[in-house]
């Protein structure tokens, strides 16, 4: 966490690589206030501060203006920048910026008995839970965790169970009034529209801690919804008292004005291009051309009026405090705040003087585009200014909460006739907003230029130029704030035991790729229980619920993969559920199966909150719908498969707990019975197949066995080995080997065999007549010992690596020698030690490098036992059971699926596959994997990885 005065800390818990970005910590704590006090209220709630009747009355029945932002004029030329920095002369003039065309109903429904706290503190903690977070445009800039003032009324009315729009708006104003949210630009009021957007505080940004300090959410107790103790009293028939909140309930119907927002910006009379010019200039143009040349002039005032503001910025705020006129202030917080603005004001200033110039040596402006077009190339510098922004404003906020002197340096700042009593905040928005407004300006000149004018082309060409410029901007700036919103969650994860450090890995959080899609917070089914209060996250690649505890967020169920989830919308049965209740009883709800685990039921006070979370996880699920791998059957059965090897294209041994058969013909034929086999394999330079049976090791002649030669032969034969636990077949230091394992809770011992070959040569060449048995085919190669209990073995280059409850042991096959694959003792690995994970598969890669698969996880070492591609992990989604590898695939085999993924970007997976009781048998045709499934068992398909092997 930051602490004060810094921007970045080091993480010293053991798992650092999950975050590694500077998180903003929420210290802030909000004066407390109260909002309609009376005696009833106080006596409840004794922390709360009493204000004079008169300003409750003041308050509701007189809101203050709902519009009080202000523009600059300035009638300083910038013909030289550094001249400009120098002298500023700026006067004020009140303008409303508030553009609504949303017309708010009247709410019929009296206000009545709401039950709900009337505490703001519990209404704000709802109202942070419920509201829907959206992107939302404003001047063509992207918004991210937005929401419309509309959107917040109907929240808080349902938060507080009521249809009354009008209360719901006036506790709107007096959340909005201690900072919980704000309008995205800082310039306007809360109203009741869909134009305007909000974001909660920046500090807020932080999902809300219920467990943390009260004193960060808002404060105080709204009368006008709390109980009276009078046993007289009645919602027709308040009591006596003044205070009573009833009363206040009464009257607020008829009191409370609904929210009427200025339709247009009204720049009055004195501000107009018509104010201006001569009269005879008036008469000489014509009603089209005297509204191109009002709106010409709107861009080139407001163009100085955007320039004199970040002059005020650079010249009032960002040198002082360079020059240390607030302590502890440093230069990277003013170069992270403030970034490049001194690069945008050096692009606009000389187009602001040029405009100037223009406009001053010209009543009537002809030409705007070839202007406009010359300086717009330069604006590039706004992309970098909006990608840091997001960065900006967390880092401002949180050192605003962190030092006192820099707040009261800003308050002062705030004060001057510059700033118009608006906050940094606003002007640092001002860039990316002034940015935004120029294509609404350009298309208002374009609408009024006729269209043989040079200006129709040229400013159009400036117009898609700036358009680029906004669409990276808008792009930079969702990834920082993605980043942000990532870092800041993930860093309050809770790491206290090995399994909640393993359900974060899994969400790789620390890759480029990852999206924070969404996050509220909502209530969770409980079977024979009351529904759990969960805050739920939405990533890119996971659905996570989890529970906030004091300073930690607890991941409570385990992260359910984008593609193991099956949305349901409960529609029909919410209105079923819903149609006999209340208002505030109503509850909306959608289902989230995680396939082959559980499914969960969701709940909201708020139908578009519902709707919402639908929709954003519907369209996710939609994007990952892509099946580039493809599965085809080969044919069933109606035995259980126990094992299977391919022979050669598609002819297969099937192994079942009566014999051994083969799809010869593609009818299923038994070539040999044998009772209680547990698993086959094949030796196809030797011409074997082998049999474990009863812990004994059998060979067979495969052409004796696909010719039938053995269905009547009862003689029993010759066993190669015996007490043998598992077997496999392969390729090392240039032998076909053997290996059959004998297995003990503490050892193993291993004895390879190896092919004949004179003999194999000589039977090839018919130079011996007498009949030879399976047996002699095969020689000793080696014996060894393993001081720990095998489970798996692999074939490499000149070794054997053989996977047991240690790990993985590599094996010299010349020399015998033993050693780890990786130094057990090494830090870096004391994660896979402790997790004690299951051992199964060693695979080389075309790179060079080795696929470690455990049953749970895997990760890539060189040749020498050191990460070969960073600290790259695969978490698979379930435990796999087997593996396969076709570059680039990996192949993660569980019971009822199976993961594909791609060895170059293990972020995500690529696929999954859908079986039931899938297993892996051995596969040498080098672009395909078989696989029996099915409810028996009995099903035999082929995976296709490549193109050319497609039907």
């Amino acid at each position: 966490m930051l602490k004060k005065g810094a921007f970045a800390s080091e993480n010293n818990t053991i798992h650092q690589e999950i975050i590694n970005q500077p998180i903003l910590e929420e210290n802030s704590v909000l004066p407390e206030t109260v909002v309609f006090p009376t005696r009833t209220s106080a006596s409840k709630h004794p922390r709360a501060s009493v204000i004079p009747q008169e300003f409750n009355e003041d308050v509701i029945k007189n809101p203050p203006p709902l519009n009080h932002t202000s523009t600059n004029n300035s009638n300083t030329s910038n013909s030289s920048i550094n001249n400009s920095l120098s002298t500023s002369n700026n006067t004020n003039n009140d303008n409303s910026n508030i553009v609504s065309n949303e017309n708010i109903a009247e709410e019929e429904e009296e206000i009545g008995i709401i039950d709900h706290s009337a505490l703001l503190s519990e209404i704000a903690k709802e109202f942070i839970g419920s509201i829907p977070l959206m992107k939302q445009v404003k001047d063509s800039i992207e918004y991210t965790d937005c929401f419309t003032g509309a959107d917040a009324v109907s929240t808080i009315a349902a938060v507080i169970g009521t249809k009354n729009r009008k209360l719901a708006y006036a506790i709107g104003r007096s959340l909005a009034s201690q900072s919980l949210f704000h309008d995205v630009l800082y310039t306007n009021d809360f109203v009741d529209s869909q134009e305007n957007i909000y974001q909660l505080q920046t500090h807020k940004n932080i999902p809300y801690n219920r467990d943390s300090n009260q004193n960060e959410l808002p404060s105080g107790v709204f009368v006008a919804i709390s109980s009276c103790y009078s046993l007289t009293c009645t919602e027709d028939s308040p009591c006596y008292s003044y205070t009573c909140p009833r009363r206040k309930a009464y009257n607020l119907k008829s009191s409370l004005k609904d929210s009427k927002p200025n339709l247009s910006q009204d720049t009055g009379d004195d501000n107009a291009w018509s104010t201006t010019v001569d009269k005879n200039v008036l008469e000489k143009v014509d009603d089209h051309e005297r509204k191109r040349q009002e709106v010409i002039y709107e861009f080139i005032q407001s163009e100085k009026e955007y320039v004199d503001d970040l002059l005020s910025v650079i010249k009032l705020i960002k040198r002082p405090l360079l020059e240390g006129v607030v302590p502890k202030i440093d230069a990277k917080f003013v170069n992270i705040v403030f970034s490049n603005i001194e690069e945008i004001f050096s692009a606009n200033a000389p187009f602001s003087s040029r405009l100037q110039c223009m406009q001053q040596q010209n009543s009537i402006i002809d030409r705007l585009g070839d202007i406009t077009l010359e300086y717009v190339k330069n604006f590039t510098c706004y992309i970098r200014y909006g990608e840091i922004q997001p960065l900006a404003k967390e880092v401002l906020q949180y050192q605003r909460n962190a030092s006192s002197s820099l707040e009261s340096f800003l308050k002062e700042m705030q004060s001057k006739k510059e700033f118009r009593r608006l906050p940094l905040e606003s002007f640092l928005a001002r860039p990316t907003t002034r940015l935004g407004r120029y294509p609404i300006l350009i298309k208002d000149i374009l609408k009024h230029t006729k269209e043989d004018h040079p200006d129709q082309k040229s400013l159009t060409y400036t117009m898609e130029i700036i358009q680029n410029i906004l669409k990276q901007v808008n792009e930079k700036a969702g990834k920082t704030t993605n980043k942000i919103k990532l870092d800041q969650w993930a860093r309050s994860l809770d790491q206290s035991t090995l399994e909640k450090v393993e359900d974060i890995l899994i969400l790789k959080t620390t890759s480029n790729q990852r999206d924070f899609i969404r996050e509220g917070s909502l209530l969770m089914k409980r079977e024979g229980s009351t529904p759990q209060e969960v805050d739920v996250v939405f990533l890119d690649n996971a659905f996570v619920i989890t529970r906030k505890r004091v300073n930690t967020i607890e991941i409570i169920k385990k992260p359910i993969p984008v593609q193991l989830i099956l949305l349901k919308d409960n529609e029909e049965q919410d209105k079923i559920n819903n149609q006999n209740l209340k208002f505030n009883e109503k509850r909306y709800s959608f289902s989230i199966q995680h396939k082959g685990v559980r499914t969960y039921t969701f709940m909201t006070k708020v139908y578009s909150e519902k709707k919402s979370w639908v929709e954003t996880i519907s369209e996710r699920l939609k994007q990952i719908q892509t099946n580039s791998i493809e599965l085809f059957n080969i044919f069933s059965c109606h035995l259980k498969i126990n094992s299977a090897v391919v022979v050669k294209d598609d002819i297969m041994i099937f192994a079942n707990e009566n014999g051994l058969y083969t799809n010869v013909g593609n009818a299923l034929t038994m070539i040999l019975p044998l009772q209680r086999i547990t698993n086959i394999d094949i030796m196809p330079d030797a011409g074997l197949l082998f049999v474990l049976i009863d812990k004994e090791v059998i060979p067979y002649s495969i052409d004796a066995l696909l010719k039938g030669d053995l269905v009547g032969n009862s003689k029993k034969p010759r066993k190669l080995c015996s007490g043998i636990s598992f077997m496999k077949i392969g390729f090392c230091d240039g032998h076909h080997l053997l290996c059959a394992v004998k297995t003990a809770n503490t050892n193993s011992t291993v004895r390879s065999y190896e092919p004949n070959q004179p003999l194999i040569e000589a039977i090839s060449n018919k130079t011996i007549n007498k009949k030879v048995s399976t047996i002699d085919v095969l020689i000793p190669h080696k014996q060894f010992y393993i001081p720990a209990e095998a489970k798996s073995i692999q074939f490499l280059k000149r070794d054997l690596c053989i996977g047991c409850n240690k790990g993985f042991e590599v094996v010299n096959i010349n020399t015998l020698t033993t050693q780890s694959l990786f130094d057990t003792h090494d830090p870096a690995y004391e994660w896979i030690i402790k997790a004690e994970y299951n051992p199964i598969k060693l695979i080389k890669t075309i790179k060079g490098d080795f696929i470690v698969c455990y049953n749970k996880v895997g990760f890539f070492l060189d040749k020498n036992g050191n990460p070969s591609r960073g600290n790259n992990r695969i978490f698979w989604m379930n435990p796999a059971t087997s593996f396969a590898y076709i570059a680039p695939y990996i192949l993660a085999i569980g019971n009822e699926y199976i993961e594909v993924w791609d060895e170059n970007n293990v972020d995500n997976v690529k696929q999954i596959i859908y079986g039931q009781n899938i297993r892996l048998f051995t596969s040498y045709t080098g672009d395909a994997v078989y696989i029996v499934s099915g409810s028996d068992m009995n099903v035999i398909s082929r995976i296709i990885l490549s193109r050319k092997r497609m039907p």
